[in-house]
């Protein structure tokens, strides 16, 4: 695996491992838009991008209401996503009813986004078969954020 990766996806702490299948894509991130969504260039086009198997709380925007750690989810999807360049990682369906592409997002270092959302407690598991690759992965996340009442665990009913 190492091999296949860049030399920092080695290094990837143990709770949060870096694997990339086949059929992956590099693209900056141009901006994030919420917990779950965000913008890449890709192939010359602005492309929206639904992280897969996660949800985190909206934002208010639209006219629409926040829900708890919305906003907070929103400020640390942006931290670790604006200004970088991710892989993005498909899986069976390509988009949503939304036209929205839906992928697995990895960081330069091999984490995949969706599983640190999840762990840090930004945001839920919510599996849309038949994209449920890495389910497994992200229960097991959301499991440890839950048991440590981390993010929205502690702050929301």
């Amino acid at each position: 695996l190492c091999a296949v990766l860049s030399v920092p996806a080695c290094g990837a702490p143990p709770n949060e491992p870096s694997v990339l299948g086949s059929g992956t894509r590099a693209a900056p991130v141009l901006r994030v838009v919420d917990g779950d969504t965000l913008h890449v260039r890709l192939e010359g086009r602005d492309v929206t991008i639904r992280l897969i198997g996660i949800d985190a709380p909206e934002v208010d925007w639209n006219g629409g209401r926040a829900q708890c750690f919305g906003a907070r989810a929103e400020r640390f999807a942006s931290g670790i996503l604006e200004d970088e360049r991710v892989r993005l990682e498909f899986d069976e369906e390509r988009l949503d009813p939304y036209d929205r592409t839906l992928a697995y997002v990895y960081l330069n270092d091999g984490r995949m986004v969706n599983v640190v959302l999840v762990r840090r407690g930004f945001a839920r598991v919510t599996i849309y078969p038949p994209n449920d690759r890495y389910e497994g992965r992200l229960r097991a996340a959301e499991d440890a954020a839950r048991s440590r009442g981390a993010g929205l665990w502690s702050a929301c009913s």
